[in-house]
């Protein structure tokens, strides 16, 4: 499913929110406007009935309901007004922003006049209304200020509110382009604390929260100094006095298995610093195009071995190329080819093809808890002829970081170690 961002989702449904309550407020505004002008009609009514009873007071009465008799010349409202409502014998028109009722007797059949006069409450005997032709002026203002100042109070409060909100969102996306850059960089920077809001309280428990891995970061990195170093030297000495010992008892094997003892421990303090800046994540990567022959050249190399007869490498016709650290790339199948060939006699294939490269050797299938490659020291128990499970762990971490996939299956009295390109 597409993630969409915080910010994206309120803004629209703000601007969704913010259409309906002005489409609202316009609707609400029409029909007021139309309530007013109809109940200015029925006044308007109301007045031509006044004038029609011939009453000395019906001036004072139509400005009681807001009437009274225009001075315009009912064509000119005709000619320049707007006509809002009309029936058989009269017209409702705004004119120069009034509403203004102007007789229409012209257009009256004279059998279907008493019968709208009764329907007016007038009465046809007299055929008073036909006296009173002068228009009716409304005195009334017609304003929906009240409305309109309601809406623009709406909208700067919810405005106000959708900025406010909106400042918070963008506040939280500084935070997390902060919190990404410190896991992406070496050096942690403080996130500078504004508020006291919760957003800058979890900015505030970030900042601690670094600084205490940055002093761990900073004591494992003297930790490993001094355990290279403490250990490095024991080891040379080490090296040193098994090469005067051997020399003074003049025994071969004796010395070559001092030095094997100590070839070990250095080999096993290597396989440590490895595993430690892999599970970091300090390793970067430095990636380029290579043909996988090469890797393979690069890995037997590192291998120091003086015969290299017992690896046969085979390659279909087709040269594969994958984009890989070299140097990395290599060591983790150095690792696969040294494990092949430390536990078996006889020859190791390295099959190279298009999607995958093979390392296998003959031997027994491997027991199922050491084909946890995400573990390191898998083995219950180390013996002098297996290692820690440091090999295929370190191997399995390479080629997980390029985002390949190490796969194992015994076949045929054989075991093969498969690194999936894709």
């Amino acid at each position: 499913m597409r993630s969409i961002s915080i910010v994206k989702l309120i803004t629209f449904f703000f601007f969704i929110a913010l259409i309906i309550v002005n489409s609202a407020f316009y609707i609400e505004s029409n029909r007021q406007i139309r309530d007013a002008e109809y109940f200015t009609y029925q006044r308007f009514m109301l007045g031509m009935r006044i004038r029609g009873q011939e009453d000395s007071g019906a001036t004072e009465q139509l400005k009681q309901i807001g009437l009274k008799n225009s001075e315009y010349d009912p064509n000119e409202i005709r000619q320049n007004g707007e006509k809002i409502f009309s029936d058989s014998y009269a017209d409702m028109i705004r004119y120069n922003k009034k509403l203004y009722f102007v007789p229409r007797f012209f257009s009256v059949d004279a059998k279907m006049l008493p019968r709208i006069m009764i329907a007016a409450g007038l009465d046809p005997l007299k055929n008073d209304i036909t006296t009173h032709e002068v228009p009716l002026e409304n005195l009334e203002e017609m304003s929906t200020r009240r409305i309109w100042i309601l809406w623009f109070i709406v909208n700067i409060v919810m405005i106000t509110f959708f900025i406010a909100v909106l400042r918070k969102l963008l506040k939280l996306r500084n935070l997390k382009n902060m919190i990404r850059e410190a896991g992406e960089k070496d050096k942690f920077r403080l996130i500078k604390i504004e508020a006291n809001d919760e957003i800058d309280q979890i900015a505030s428990e970030f900042n601690t929260t670094m600084q205490k891995i940055n002093a761990i970061k900073e004591a494992r990195a003297l930790f490993l100094r001094n355990i290279l170093h403490e250990f490095r030297n024991p080891i040379m000495k080490g090296r040193i006095m098994a090469d005067v010992i051997a020399e003074l008892l003049q025994d071969d094997n004796f010395k070559n298995r001092l030095k094997q003892i100590f070839t070990r421990l250095e080999i096993i303090l290597g396989e440590v610093v490895k595993v430690e800046k892999l599970v970091s994540n300090e390793w970067g990567l430095k990636k380029n195009r290579h043909r996988v022959m090469d890797i393979i050249d690069h890995s037997v190399d590192l291998l120091l071995l003086k015969d290299t007869s017992r690896i046969e490498v085979r390659a279909e016709s087709e040269v594969s190329v994958v984009e890989v650290d070299f140097e990395l790339y290599a060591t983790g199948v150095k690792n696969l080819i040294d494990n092949a060939l430390k536990y078996s006699n006889d020859k190791v294939i390295v099959s190279i093809d298009k999607n995958k490269l093979c390392i296998s050797s003959v031997g027994d299938k491997l027991e199922e808890q050491r084909l946890d490659f995400e573990r390191a020291f898998n083995r219950k128990v180390e013996t002098s002829n297996s290692g820690l499970g440091l090999g295929l762990y370190i191997a399995n971490q390479i080629f997980k970081k390029h985002g390949h996939v190490l796969k194992y299956k015994h076949e045929d009295g054989k075991n093969n170690f498969m690194i999936c390109f894709n």
